[in-house]
């Protein structure tokens, strides 16, 4: 019996060994980027404009500018930028970042990160940690040059790069996060990132692509109908990094979350809920600046999307209350045809 023991422990030991052994897939690090760009914003918005056509891009998916007054292209005091979630575009936000930037006059840009919105199934099969953050820091830069101030606004992976900018950069005025990916519902993902990862991805999914089919309604064109697994990865890796309690602790700008809940069994089936609460508590923010809200009728994951959402109208007036009562944002009144008119003469 001793000698079956011992031969089972020495088995059980050389598994362990070769699974702590196994290939582990390999990232670069994230860096600090700089960015320079053309003081000019109408030559700004073109070489955005330029750099997105260059790129192999489904249509409709380019990030760009939406100015607060088309025209006159002038920073304004605050500018909004809008980060989508994994595998998504601007609309992931629509209407709701544009409705927002027009109350408040806002120059807004919609940002698109690294890889997203590629015409190629082989899309984020190339993206990195480094790639994804600098992707944000670009944006963030943008929305700088755009703005006195910057509100940075993120959805799902979006929210997530919005809290990594934040713990970097103090000066950003604050924030705005629908359903902030702090770790997915399914927490086999995070397996991906230890020995054999690759290999396990490999086998769920039946190859080294993601393939979404359930997409309808016009929804496909903004989300990648298929993407390489290297980009779960590469978002696991930075989940890992920078989705922890000494990350949180370094935000200290005003907050503002909204996320899908209605019970235990109707709530986010994307991203954990508990995740979301705990970093709200664990937020260097003061307890008076942050504000934290559910949305029972919203019914999805992606909250502020007129392609998902159940309660476009709760999550405008959450947000908008938010951004009067805690940022003391002034409301800048819509002027009317006369009004221009009579500022034109």
């Amino acid at each position: 019996m001793k000698r079956l023991l011992l031969i089972v422990g020495l088995l059980l030991t050389v598994m362990v060994i070769g699974y702590l052994l196994g290939p582990t897939a390999q990232t670069d690090a994230v860096r600090n980027e700089t960015f320079s760009l053309d003081p000019d914003l109408v030559k700004l918005e073109q070489s955005i404009a330029q750099s997105e056509q260059s790129l192999k891009l489904r249509p409709d998916n380019e990030a760009r500018v939406v100015w607060a007054d088309s025209r006159q292209k002038v920073k304004t005091p605050y500018s909004i930028v809008y980060i989508p979630g994994f595998s998504a575009t601007w609309a992931e936000g629509d209407p709701i970042h544009k409705q927002i930037a027009q109350r408040f006059g806002c120059n807004l840009y919609l940002a698109r990160t690294a890889e997203h919105g590629v015409d190629s199934p082989e899309a984020m099969r190339e993206l990195t940690p480094s790639r994804y953050a600098a992707s944000a820091e670009r944006a963030l830069a943008i929305g700088k040059a755009l703005g006195d101030k910057v509100i940075v606004m993120g959805t799902s992976a979006g929210g997530m790069l919005t809290l990594y900018l934040a713990a970097h950069h103090p000066e950003i005025d604050g924030l705005i996060l629908y359903s902030p990916c702090i770790a997915v519902a399914n927490p086999a993902l995070k397996l991906v990132t230890k020995p054999w990862g690759k290999q396990i991805l490999d086998q769920v999914f039946g190859g080294e692509y993601v393939k979404n089919t359930h997409y309808s309604g016009g929804r496909e064109r903004y989300w990648s109908p298929q993407y390489h697994t290297n980009g779960l990865i590469t978002l696991q890796t930075m989940l890992d990094e920078f989705m922890t309690p000494d990350q949180f602790a370094k935000v200290k700008q005003p907050v503002f979350m909204g996320y899908y809940y209605k019970d235990e069994a109707h709530q986010d089936q994307v991203v954990s809920v508990p995740a979301m609460l705990e970093m709200f508590d664990e937020l260097g923010t003061p307890t008076a600046k942050k504000v934290k809200k559910d949305f029972p009728d919203a019914g999805e994951h992606v909250i502020a999307s007129h392609f998902t959402s159940g309660d476009l109208a709760g999550v405008y007036q959450a947000t908008e209350t938010f951004m009067k009562d805690v940022l003391k944002m002034p409301i800048v009144p819509v002027a009317t045809e006369l009004t221009i008119r009579q500022t034109e003469k």
